[in-house]
């Protein structure tokens, strides 16, 4: 069973136990010894529905609702006994708080109430004492309290919520003693006034924490010593350090220079559907492809010319001098209209990659603003046919290379051909070749170590993530679809004006684990020394901007106020990634690629992965390193651009890099 089922049997439970207990406080009152409907002092509506239930029939209807609370509380017990096995991560708040306040509050509450003597006997006078009624509203008191901690508070749990939570259930039971008890007005205003003073001042200093805590990235990296800064102050680099506008390509670099111009805009793009998007694009969508051979000197003159939000160029997978990286308020400023910036650097690695703008990208990438980046062998590939295929949806549209239709290529019998599948959109997909056998040759622009040939087989492909397919064409057919698309899909034809019925895609194929593909590929060097960092994904509401509102979050805290992991160059970094949350987030490291190491405890045995963007599922674990050998300050997020934007971001720095630029500002960086 998944470790997302436990979670989710977990939360139910304690959804519904928070139910029952709620029910069992709500109907004790209406459980008189004698009928409700004889009561002189019981309103006309309670005696209405207090004469269908008499005796031991209302005595049977509480012992039900208590059996459901116990029994529900006790699915919460061994749901987590269970997750326990799969990390602490998921069970942290639980283990600590929320369930053992349930089982407290929960036992003392049926020792009172002896629910199997209900079962048996008509309800007696203690049991409806003012002290007894407020054991079942402290029970389903703690058992919210649980669900508060798991859905509000999340991982890491400290002894401060544990507090606040507590009082809170201790303050709501003193409360409604007051209530059951009919005790002064002054008293019950008193309970109600604490009560809430609790809730808001609680409230209050989450809103001062993240108010006043510092920009993780202003704080650790605008200065080698620099203490807590706020996040509008400007970051100032000290003469000890090197800022990021020193880390570029030197003036004097060798190399064939290959230049490109590009320029932003906003536009009216009719699609080949019909449907018009107003679109943001570098005159096309996708953008123009660039493609140059390794040793090349790259220089892309980046223009606006009237994108408001502004805009810059992402090189997404590939080691360009931190400088060149493309991300506003960390790299360089946003590039506003009229404005222009110039990106320099060497094609050191071959492979299929993709550019787009790193400011306000959810909205940018989704719009249109991206392209291809190639990088061929200085000889070529093996392959005579090379094909790139973007998918991205522009206006709920799915375009497949430039189409949201069926198109076809001819592609002689005998040649070999290489698609180079890249997902641009903010979800995964699943490409499915059918027609021919084939290779998965390359991940991520990386070489994979003798492929095996695989048919039918899903290839499952991560938001920003890329795969290179290799195989030879036969004499029929060959067909590329899309899970995104019923209508987008592309045919290689053995000849011109082939009469050919597309070759039938299996919808039910299961994905090709790349975990256990390809033969076993050298260990990753052990470095000069180990960093180890957790980064555990969640979805919880955070205080943003000073507004609260639902967010992604690290380790429990929102961009910019996630603590920036430093490493040395020479380090080996090391990173356990823990999803606790319902969706999928393909975490993209900037200027690196990442060795898998292992998923959900399982080691990786097959051709070594080496991935800038890796899908961690619902209640994924994933283990992974790489040599830190790029200096600079690197962003590392979710690329699910939204959830980026929801605050699932954070930086990777060297000790003694240093920014100038800043997150805002007067330019409005928006790095996300």
């Amino acid at each position: 069973m998944r470790t997302i089922d436990f979670i989710s049997y977990d939360l139910v439970a304690a959804v519904l136990a928070t139910a029952a207990w709620t029910a069992a406080a709500i109907t004790f009152p209406l459980m008189h010894t004698r009928p409700l409907s004889e009561d002189p002092n019981t309103g006309e509506y309670w005696r209405s529905l207090g004469a269908a239930v008499t005796g031991r029939r209302r005595a049977m209807v509480l012992f039900l609702i208590l059996s459901l609370g116990v029994s529900f509380v006790g699915v919460q017990v061994a749901a987590v006994a269970l997750l326990a096995s799969r990390g602490w991560w998921f069970v942290q708040e639980k283990v600590l708080f929320a369930v053992p306040l349930a089982v407290v509050c929960c036992a003392v509450a049926l020792v009172v109430i002896r629910p199997v003597r209900l079962a048996a006997e008509e309800i007696r006078p203690i049991h409806r004492s003012p002290a007894t009624q407020t054991l079942l509203v402290t029970a389903a008191l703690a058992c919210g309290a649980g669900v508060t901690a798991r859905l509000v508070i999340g991982y890491p749990f400290g002894w401060p919520a544990a507090i606040v939570l507590l009082l809170l259930v201790l303050l709501g039971s003193w409360l409604a003693y007051s209530l059951f008890s009919h005790a002064a007005k002054r008293t019950v205003a008193g309970a109600t006034v604490l009560l809430l003073m609790t809730t808001m001042v609680s409230l209050g200093l989450a809103w001062l924490v993240e108010l006043r805590s510092p920009d993780s990235l202003a704080a650790a990296h605008s200065h080698p010593a620099a203490g807590a800064r706020a996040a509008a102050t400007p970051a100032v680099p000290s003469p000890a350090s090197i800022p990021v506008t020193e880390l570029r390509l030197p003036p004097d670099a060798a190399g064939p220079v290959r230049r490109f111009e590009l320029t932003a805009r906003e536009e009216q793009v009719l699609l080949d559907s019909g449907a018009t998007a107003a679109a943001w694009t570098f005159g096309s969508v996708p953008g123009p492809e660039i493609r140059v051979s390794q040793g090349d000197l790259v220089e892309v003159r980046l223009r606006n010319r009237d994108v408001a939000a502004g805009v810059t160029l992402h090189w997404h997978g590939y080691a360009v001098p931190n400088g060149d990286d493309g991300v506003a308020g960390v790299t360089q400023d946003a590039v506003l209209p009229g404005a222009e910036f110039t990106y320099r650097f060497v094609a050191g690695e071959v492979g299929t990659y993709w550019f787009h703008t790193h400011q306000a990208s959810a909205e940018g990438v989704r719009r249109g603003l991206f392209g291809a980046f190639i990088v061929l062998p200085p000889t070529g590939i093996a392959e005579t046919v090379d094909v790139t295929v973007p998918l991205h949806t522009l206006a709920r549209t799915v375009l497949l290379g430039d189409s949201s239709r069926a198109g076809s290529r001819v592609v002689a019998p005998g040649e070999t051909v290489r698609l180079r599948l890249i997902n641009t959109d903010q979800e995964p997909t699943r490409f499915r070749l059918a027609g021919t056998p084939f290779r998965v040759v390359a991940v991520d622009g990386h070489d994979l170590t003798e492929p095996d040939e695989v048919t039918g087989a899903a290839l499952r492909v991560p938001a920003g993530g890329r795969l290179d397919v290799s195989f030879t064409m036969p004499q029929t057919a060959v067909l590329l679809a899309t899970d995104s698309s019923s209508r987008a899909r592309l045919t290689l034809l053995p000849a011109e004006g082939t009469a050919s019925t597309d070759p039938v895609v299996d919808a039910a194929a299961a994905d090709l684990d790349l975990l256990g593909y390809g033969a076993p590929s050298e260990p990753l060097p052990r470095g000069d020394g180990v960093v180890r960092a957790e980064m555990v994904l969640d979805r919880l509401p955070r205080f943003r901007g000073g507004v609260p509102r639902d967010s992604s979050t690290v380790n429990g805290a929102v961009f910019p106020r996630i603590p920036t992991v430093e490493v040395r160059t020479g380090d080996r970094v090391e990173l356990t990634v823990v999803n606790r949350g319902y969706e999928t987030h393909p975490m993209h490291v900037h200027g690196h690629h990442v060795r898998v190491l292992a998923r959900n405890g399982r080691a990786a045995t097959g051709s070594a992965l080496e991935l800038d963007t890796f899908d961690v599922r619902p209640g994924e674990v994933w283990t992974v390193a790489f040599i830190a050998d790029n200096p600079g300050i690197w962003m590392d997020h979710c690329h699910n651009l939204d959830h980026a934007a929801e605050g699932m971001m954070m930086a990777l720095a060297y000790r003694g890099i240093s920014t100038p630029f800043s997150h805002g500002g007067a330019v409005g960086n928006r790095p996300e």
